[in-house]
């Protein structure tokens, strides 16, 4: 009972921020990985607001405060969604910003990601083997990983720049922005930075010796903001990719990437187990209809499908039933309908 303690698995009902009921998780966690961040998915943090605050402005607000990088920004957005609705407000700061909102990263992880998309990705790769028995889904998954990394050898061995592919075009976006910005240097290693000139334009400084940014996007992806990189232009140092952090270089991507999954052997040259234990599959009770494995959507996504009590068809790709085109409809077609052969 002790131990159970310890590992804060104790039976008590807790609950997270994006509204999952857990049994003590967040209190384990915490317990044996202390210095771990724990986020919520900001996508189900939208799904219970939308129990109580409902509409695309509360939406906007929500974006807006996840992803304001000072607590400052943080704050005033606070107070602009208090001026908006202070039921809202209130509703919103019972849930610890430092779970969900960029202003309160640490930067220990060197992610500003705010979703859950990474483990939605994989549930989608593996939803045809999640079905099957046990050791058939394990199989499954394996074979799905090891065409994985083949893949992604296969990119890597056709890149050549010391920023990974997708890193690569973030970048140059970050330094596309950097090149409006205007700098201003104090002989040291601290630069006044500022966006287009404008009299409400923030200003931010930057301290190349540390690698930080006032803004602080640099200290929590460990990227250069488009300040950071303006300061380095205004010195005219090394590169501004050679600030960026080591985990997005293709060095550390092929590091990732260089332990192999190895083929295994089909079931008939698999040793003989000599536990003596028979395992005997367990009662199933065939359900009516056909099993579902897509995910069940709730019922605010089920209201955004469906308008109206109309099915919406956003996202579908129109054929033109005319001239068997897709792109548009047989009301707005203007090419001449196919000639049917006798």
């Amino acid at each position: 009972m002790e131990k159970e303690k310890d590992w804060g698995l104790k039976r008590e009902r807790d609950r997270d921020g994006d509204g999952d009921d857990v049994q003590g998780l967040i209190p384990a966690l915490e317990k044996v990985f202390p210095c771990a961040e724990h986020r919520f998915c900001l996508r189900h943090i939208h799904e219970n607001m939308k129990q109580k605050f409902r509409g695309k402005a509360y939406k906007d607000m929500l974006w807006k405060l996840a992803t304001s990088s000072t607590v400052e920004y943080f704050e005033m957005n606070m107070e602009e969604l208090k001026k908006f609705n202070a039921d809202a407000q209130l509703w919103l700061s019972e849930i610890p910003p430092k779970h969900w909102s960029k202003s309160h990263f640490s930067g220990r992880a060197i992610s500003d990601v705010l979703l859950n998309n990474m483990c939605e990705v994989f549930n989608s790769r593996i939803l045809d083997g999640r079905d099957k028995p046990i050791i058939n889904m394990l199989e499954y998954i394996r074979e799905t990983l090891m065409r994985r990394i083949v893949n992604v050898i296969a990119v890597q061995d056709k890149w050549d720049k010391l920023l990974t592919p997708n890193a690569d075009k973030m970048f140059e976006t970050i330094k596309e922005k950097a090149s409006k910005c205007t700098v201003k240097w104090n002989g040291e290693n601290h630069y006044q930075v500022a966006g287009p000139s404008s009299p409400m334009t923030p200003q931010f400084v930057v301290d190349l010796g540390r690698r930080t940014c006032t803004c602080r996007k640099w200290e929590i992806t460990g990227m250069p903001c488009k300040h950071a990189v303006a300061a380095i232009w205004e010195k005219d140092l090394d590169p501004p990719e050679a600030y960026v952090h080591p985990i997005y270089t293709l060095e550390m991507w092929k590091k990732v990437y260089k332990f192999k999954v190895y083929p295994v052997n089909g079931p008939c040259l698999w040793p003989k187990s000599i536990v003596p234990t028979t395992l005997i599959a367990p009662k199933y009770h065939r359900p009516i209809g056909r099993p579902k494995k897509a995910r069940k959507k709730s019922t605010f996504e089920l209201e955004e499908v469906t308008k109206g009590g109309r099915l919406s068809k956003k996202g579908t790709i129109k054929t033109c039933q005319k001239c068997k085109l897709p792109g548009h409809n047989s009301r707005t077609c203007t090419g001449p309908k196919p000639v049917q052969q006798s």
